[in-house]
């Protein structure tokens, strides 16, 4: 583990949690499709996509690549499917 392993695992976790504040607060007030839900789930893919590379850099990449390897099929490669997976959900949120 490196220097700032949870410090790094916590500052993901709130580059993640501010959008998703933003779009509960968004949906309250006007209800319907809108820009935070997209930013968010592309950060959730985007996660994904960097666990691949950074598995060891911090627990959330960590943790999001435990998920790839216990997924059916089993594989590292699945982030990669995951990230597509969040793409593809946020073109269907913007049509």
């Amino acid at each position: 583990m490196g220097k700032y392993y949870y410090t790094k695992g916590y500052a993901v976790i709130g580059v993640i949690l501010i959008p998703f504040l933003l779009f509960v607060i968004r949906f309250i007030e006007n209800p319907g499709p809108n820009l935070f839900l997209f930013v968010y789930l592309q950060l959730i893919g985007v996660v994904f996509l960097v666990s691949y590379f950074f598995e060891n850099d911090n627990f959330v990449f960590k943790y999001a690549m435990k998920i790839c390897q216990n997924s059916v099929p089993a594989s590292e490669k699945m982030a990669f499917f995951y990230f597509g997976l969040c793409t593809f959900l946020c073109l269907l949120n913007l049509v």
